[in-house]
C-alpha cells in the first residue's frame, strides 16, 4: 500500500524554498517604492530649475546688475509655477547672470 502526502523533509524543504522566494520577492518590492520616491523628487527639482530658469529669463536685463534671491512661493505669484500642494514654496533660490553664455544660472539653496 502506498502512502498519500509528503515526509516531513520534503514539507521543510517546500517552505524554506517559498520563505526564500518570499524574501527576495518583499526586498524588490521594497527597492520598488525607495526608487520612486527618489525620482519623485529629482522630478520636482528639475520642473523648480527650468521654471526659475523660465522666470530668470524674463528678468535678465536686471540679473546683469545683481542676484536675486527668490521662493518658490515667488514664482507662484508670478504665475511661472502652479503649486496647489505647496511643495515648492519655502524653497530658496539664487538667480545670477553668466556673463559667458549670456544666460541665467539657477542654484537652489535649501529644499525644506
Amino acid at each position: 500500500m502506498q502512502k498519500k502526502g509528503y515526509t516531513i523533509p520534503e514539507l521543510i524543504a517546500i517552505i524554506v524554498i517559498v520563505g526564500i522566494f518570499s524574501i527576495l520577492a518583499i526586498n524588490k518590492a521594497s527597492y520598488a517604492f525607495v526608487d520612486n520616491n527618489n525620482i519623485s523628487k529629482e522630478t520636482q527639482e528639475m520642473i523648480l530649475i527650468k521654471t526659475a530658469k523660465s522666470y530668470a529669463s524674463s528678468i535678465l536685463e536686471t540679473l546683469k546688475n545683481d542676484d536675486i534671491y527668490i521662493t518658490g512661493n515667488d514664482l507662484k505669484e508670478a504665475n511661472y509655477l502652479v503649486d496647489d500642494d505647496h511643495i515648492f514654496s519655502n524653497v530658496k533660490i539664487k538667480l545670477s547672470y553668466n556673463k559667458n553664455t549670456n544666460t541665467p544660472n539657477v542654484e537652489i539653496l535649501n529644499w525644506v
